[in-house]
């Protein structure tokens, strides 16, 4: 059965980074540098959007996690 939720399965994720505890999970994608959303409390899985997940894995997207804040957020209009 194909999924089509917005988000990745815990299963997806183990597929994807070879673990199933979610420290590990986070430490595989930190080190390939994908984007995702911390998990919501203590022991949950990362979260990482399936159009993200299909944009790396297609090699359209070549994107970074950013290491500080958008400054040019406060850039006069």
């Amino acid at each position: 059965m194909l999924e089509t939720g917005i988000l990745l399965t815990r299963a997806q994720l183990e597929e994807l980074t070879g673990m199933k505890q979610p420290a590990r999970m986070v430490a595989w994608l930190e080190q390939r540098h994908w984007v995702y959303e911390p998990a919501a409390r203590r022991g949950g899985i990362p979260r990482v959007s399936r159009q993200h997940f299909e944009a790396r894995m297609s090699g359209k997207s070549n994107a970074r996690r950013r290491n500080g804040p958008r400054l040019d957020f406060f850039a006069a209009q």
